[in-house]
């Protein structure tokens, strides 16, 4: 079955559907969703595998589906990618990001939960799994080479939120 996505303008309007596929050759603004999960104190942060941008590091994504709500698909994700069950999100801000290099222009809504239960990466997906305490991501994301430019996008609306308010 074929993957289908909302299109949207900059106002997060629903434009059109488009085949995943299709959204990703040309670059059209879609729906994501980016989850800070905590587990014990900690953020958990995920060195992607294959898939877009190998070896980079982020946070829990997910692309929404048409129809979907961005809550539906931040319950997912964490699911997905962490085998964790994600406690109540908490919205954090949306913002658009854009990554030119791999043509991937989204609205993404940021949020942030507890996940419960214990953790298996989704290998197809997430290389490793590593653990950082919120105070330490800024330093991290400086330090690293490879940080994927939502992980950078979204850790301005969570550090805003979760660590200067």
């Amino acid at each position: 079955m074929k993957e289908m996505l909302d299109i949207v303008n900059e106002k997060d309007e629903i434009i059109g559907i488009k085949e995943r596929k299709e959204v990703e050759e040309k670059g059209l603004l879609h729906r994501v969703v980016y989850v800070y999960v905590h587990l014990n104190g900690k953020v958990l942060i995920e060195k992607r595998s294959k898939s877009k941008r190998p070896g980079h590091y982020t946070i829990v994504g997910e692309t929404v589906q048409s129809g979907e709500s961005y809550g539906k698909a931040a319950y997912r994700g964490v699911k997905e990618e962490t085998g964790l069950k994600a406690g109540k999100l908490r919205l954090l801000g949306k913002i658009q990001s854009n990554d030119k290099e791999e043509k991937d222009n989204k609205i993404v809504e940021v949020f942030s939960c507890e996940g419960k239960g214990k953790v298996m990466a989704q290998e197809e997906e997430v290389e490793e799994i590593i653990f950082l305490e919120p105070k330490k991501i800024q330093a991290f994301i400086e330090r690293q080479r490879k940080i994927a430019p939502a992980f950078v996008d979204t850790f301005k609306v969570y550090k805003e939120k979760m660590l200067d308010g």
